[in-house]
Protein backbone atom coordinates (compact mmCIF):
# COMPACT_ATOMS: atom_id res chain seq x y z
CA UNK A 1 0.00 0.00 0.00
CA UNK A 2 2.86 2.60 1.09
CA UNK A 3 4.34 1.44 -2.84
CA UNK A 4 1.07 2.79 -4.42
CA UNK A 5 0.96 6.03 -2.33
CA UNK A 6 4.88 6.85 -3.19
CA UNK A 7 3.94 6.11 -6.81
CA UNK A 8 1.04 8.26 -6.89
CA UNK A 9 3.07 10.88 -5.22
CA UNK A 10 5.47 11.02 -7.43
CA UNK A 11 3.10 11.13 -10.47
CA UNK A 12 1.37 14.23 -8.96
CA UNK A 13 4.93 15.45 -7.85
CA UNK A 14 5.61 15.47 -11.70
CA UNK A 15 2.52 16.43 -12.71
CA UNK A 16 2.43 19.75 -10.21
CA UNK A 17 5.59 20.98 -12.66
CA UNK A 18 2.96 21.86 -15.63
CA UNK A 19 0.55 23.13 -13.01
CA UNK A 20 -0.23 26.12 -15.48
CA UNK A 21 -0.81 24.58 -18.36
CA UNK A 22 -3.12 21.97 -15.87
CA UNK A 23 -5.20 25.25 -15.03
CA UNK A 24 -4.96 26.64 -18.47
CA UNK A 25 -7.03 23.10 -19.43
CA UNK A 26 -9.25 23.61 -16.65
CA UNK A 27 -10.59 26.90 -17.38
CA UNK A 28 -10.85 26.14 -20.93
CA UNK A 29 -12.95 23.28 -20.31
CA UNK A 30 -15.17 25.19 -17.66
CA UNK A 31 -15.11 28.68 -19.77
CA UNK A 32 -16.49 26.65 -23.15
CA UNK A 33 -19.18 24.23 -21.24
CA UNK A 34 -20.33 27.74 -19.85
CA UNK A 35 -20.41 29.19 -23.50
CA UNK A 36 -22.04 25.84 -24.92
CA UNK A 37 -24.54 26.18 -22.42
CA UNK A 38 -25.05 30.04 -22.86
CA UNK A 39 -25.69 29.57 -26.83
CA UNK A 40 -28.21 26.71 -26.39
CA UNK A 41 -30.13 29.57 -23.79
CA UNK A 42 -29.78 32.19 -26.14
CA UNK A 43 -31.32 30.16 -29.12
CA UNK A 44 -27.97 30.47 -30.81
CA UNK A 45 -29.91 29.16 -34.64
CA UNK A 46 -26.43 26.94 -35.77
CA UNK A 47 -26.23 26.49 -32.14
CA UNK A 48 -29.85 24.26 -31.41
CA UNK A 49 -29.71 22.75 -34.69
CA UNK A 50 -26.10 21.11 -34.03
CA UNK A 51 -27.85 20.24 -30.94
CA UNK A 52 -30.70 18.96 -32.49
CA UNK A 53 -28.53 17.02 -34.87
CA UNK A 54 -26.32 15.95 -31.75
CA UNK A 55 -29.34 14.39 -29.78
CA UNK A 56 -31.16 12.88 -33.31
CA UNK A 57 -27.96 10.89 -33.76
CA UNK A 58 -26.46 10.39 -30.74
CA UNK A 59 -28.56 7.00 -29.84
CA UNK A 60 -27.38 5.47 -33.03
CA UNK A 61 -24.11 6.61 -32.41
CA UNK A 62 -22.13 2.81 -33.09
CA UNK A 63 -19.96 3.15 -30.36
CA UNK A 64 -22.85 3.30 -28.05
CA UNK A 65 -24.32 -0.10 -29.74
CA UNK A 66 -22.43 -2.83 -27.74
CA UNK A 67 -23.69 -0.97 -24.34
CA UNK A 68 -27.12 -1.00 -25.13
CA UNK A 69 -27.14 -4.27 -26.74
CA UNK A 70 -25.43 -7.60 -26.36
CA UNK A 71 -23.17 -6.03 -23.27
CA UNK A 72 -26.23 -4.36 -21.47
CA UNK A 73 -26.74 -7.29 -18.81
CA UNK A 74 -23.05 -7.70 -18.13
CA UNK A 75 -21.77 -4.51 -15.47
CA UNK A 76 -18.12 -5.71 -15.50
CA UNK A 77 -17.96 -6.06 -19.45
CA UNK A 78 -19.63 -2.70 -20.04
CA UNK A 79 -16.72 -1.15 -17.63
CA UNK A 80 -14.01 -2.61 -19.00
CA UNK A 81 -15.34 -1.74 -22.91
CA UNK A 82 -16.08 2.30 -21.15
CA UNK A 83 -12.92 2.25 -19.73
CA UNK A 84 -10.98 0.88 -23.07
CA UNK A 85 -12.92 3.15 -25.60
CA UNK A 86 -12.56 6.56 -23.64
CA UNK A 87 -8.65 5.53 -22.86
CA UNK A 88 -7.52 4.53 -26.58
CA UNK A 89 -10.16 7.26 -28.45
CA UNK A 90 -10.78 9.69 -25.84
CA UNK A 91 -7.65 10.09 -24.54
CA UNK A 92 -4.75 8.95 -26.47
CA UNK A 93 -5.65 9.01 -30.11
CA UNK A 94 -7.88 12.75 -29.52
CA UNK A 95 -5.12 14.57 -27.01
CA UNK A 96 -2.19 12.87 -26.70
CA UNK A 97 -1.31 11.72 -30.35
CA UNK A 98 -2.75 14.43 -31.59
CA UNK A 99 0.10 16.28 -29.38
CA UNK A 100 2.89 16.19 -31.87
CA UNK A 101 1.39 19.62 -32.92
CA UNK A 102 1.49 20.74 -29.47
CA UNK A 103 -1.79 23.22 -30.04
CA UNK A 104 -3.84 20.44 -31.37
CA UNK A 105 -5.02 18.84 -27.52
CA UNK A 106 -6.13 22.55 -26.68
CA UNK A 107 -8.61 22.48 -29.98
CA UNK A 108 -10.03 19.06 -28.83
CA UNK A 109 -10.19 20.81 -25.45
CA UNK A 110 -12.15 23.65 -26.69
CA UNK A 111 -14.34 21.18 -28.91
CA UNK A 112 -15.17 18.65 -26.19
CA UNK A 113 -16.16 21.56 -24.09
CA UNK A 114 -18.77 23.22 -26.29
CA UNK A 115 -20.11 19.87 -26.97
CA UNK A 116 -20.64 19.11 -23.75
CA UNK A 117 -22.49 22.55 -22.73
CA UNK A 118 -24.37 22.16 -25.88
CA UNK A 119 -25.58 18.67 -25.36
CA UNK A 120 -25.79 18.54 -21.86
CA UNK A 121 -27.76 21.48 -21.17
CA UNK A 122 -31.21 21.15 -19.24
CA UNK A 123 -30.27 17.70 -17.95
CA UNK A 124 -33.42 16.22 -15.99
CA UNK A 125 -34.29 17.44 -12.59
CA UNK A 126 -33.65 13.58 -11.63
CA UNK A 127 -31.23 13.55 -8.56
CA UNK A 128 -30.07 9.98 -10.02
CA UNK A 129 -29.44 11.44 -13.33
CA UNK A 130 -27.50 14.59 -11.81
CA UNK A 131 -25.32 12.20 -9.57
CA UNK A 132 -24.56 10.17 -12.51
CA UNK A 133 -23.74 13.01 -14.62
CA UNK A 134 -21.31 15.05 -12.39
CA UNK A 135 -19.65 12.27 -10.95
CA UNK A 136 -19.01 10.85 -14.48
CA UNK A 137 -17.90 14.20 -15.66
CA UNK A 138 -15.41 14.96 -13.07
CA UNK A 139 -13.52 11.41 -13.43
CA UNK A 140 -13.68 11.63 -17.31
CA UNK A 141 -12.67 14.88 -17.65
CA UNK A 142 -10.10 14.66 -14.99
CA UNK A 143 -8.51 12.11 -17.44
CA UNK A 144 -8.82 13.80 -20.63
CA UNK A 145 -7.01 16.87 -18.77
CA UNK A 146 -3.97 14.75 -17.81
CA UNK A 147 -3.96 12.85 -21.59
CA UNK A 148 -4.16 16.16 -23.21
CA UNK A 149 -1.28 17.71 -20.74
CA UNK A 150 0.89 14.85 -21.96
CA UNK A 151 0.40 15.37 -25.34
CA UNK A 152 0.84 19.05 -24.92
CA UNK A 153 3.92 18.56 -23.41
CA UNK A 154 5.12 15.89 -25.81
CA UNK A 155 4.43 18.74 -28.81
CA UNK A 156 5.98 21.64 -26.60
CA UNK A 157 9.03 19.37 -26.48
CA UNK A 158 9.47 18.75 -30.41
CA UNK A 159 8.50 22.05 -31.35
CA UNK A 160 10.80 24.23 -28.73
CA UNK A 161 13.41 21.84 -27.31
CA UNK A 162 15.48 23.87 -25.71
CA UNK A 163 13.00 26.59 -24.61
CA UNK A 164 10.87 23.61 -23.17
CA UNK A 165 12.86 21.26 -21.89
CA UNK A 166 16.00 23.30 -22.08
CA UNK A 167 18.12 20.16 -24.63
CA UNK A 168 19.81 20.67 -27.68
CA UNK A 169 18.10 17.96 -29.45
CA UNK A 170 14.38 17.36 -30.04
CA UNK A 171 15.07 13.86 -29.56
CA UNK A 172 16.29 14.30 -26.04
CA UNK A 173 13.58 16.24 -25.51
CA UNK A 174 11.00 14.06 -26.44
CA UNK A 175 12.64 11.24 -24.47
CA UNK A 176 11.87 13.59 -21.45
CA UNK A 177 8.42 14.36 -22.22
CA UNK A 178 7.72 10.17 -22.86
CA UNK A 179 8.77 10.06 -19.58
CA UNK A 180 6.74 12.57 -18.24
CA UNK A 181 3.81 11.05 -19.99
CA UNK A 182 3.94 7.43 -18.20
CA UNK A 183 3.32 9.74 -14.81
CA UNK A 184 0.61 11.42 -16.70
CA UNK A 185 -1.41 8.39 -17.67
CA UNK A 186 -1.23 6.66 -14.33
CA UNK A 187 -3.82 9.66 -13.73
CA UNK A 188 -5.68 9.38 -17.11
CA UNK A 189 -6.11 5.38 -16.37
CA UNK A 190 -7.14 5.99 -12.74
CA UNK A 191 -9.76 8.50 -13.47
CA UNK A 192 -10.88 6.72 -16.45
CA UNK A 193 -11.52 3.49 -14.79
CA UNK A 194 -13.24 5.17 -11.83
CA UNK A 195 -15.04 6.87 -14.39
CA UNK A 196 -16.14 3.98 -16.27
CA UNK A 197 -16.98 1.88 -13.08
CA UNK A 198 -18.96 5.45 -11.77
CA UNK A 199 -21.00 5.53 -14.95
CA UNK A 200 -21.63 2.05 -16.02
CA UNK A 201 -22.20 1.03 -12.34
CA UNK A 202 -24.81 3.40 -11.92
CA UNK A 203 -26.93 2.86 -15.04
CA UNK A 204 -26.80 -0.72 -14.58
CA UNK A 205 -27.95 0.01 -11.07
CA UNK A 206 -30.73 1.92 -12.84
CA UNK A 207 -31.62 -0.32 -15.37
CA UNK A 208 -30.86 0.97 -19.28
CA UNK A 209 -34.61 0.98 -19.67
CA UNK A 210 -35.63 3.07 -16.82
CA UNK A 211 -32.79 4.85 -17.60
CA UNK A 212 -34.26 5.06 -21.43
CA UNK A 213 -37.28 6.28 -19.33
CA UNK A 214 -35.50 8.77 -17.48
CA UNK A 215 -33.40 10.21 -20.27
CA UNK A 216 -34.03 13.87 -21.90
CA UNK A 217 -32.14 12.00 -24.96
CA UNK A 218 -34.38 9.80 -26.90
CA UNK A 219 -32.98 5.83 -27.20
Amino acid sequence: MQKIKDIYKTAWHKASEFQGLLLTLVLLNLVFIIIGQWMVMQGVPEIMELRKEILKNLPSASYLQPLLGPLAPYLLLKILYTFFFNLIFGAFISTTLTGIIFFLPFLVTIGRALYIGILFYGIPASPILKILFIGTFILEFGGYLFSALAGINLGLSIAFPKQWKKKEKAIDALKESIVDMKWCYLFVVTLLFLGAVWEMGWIHYIGIEDFKKSAWIEF
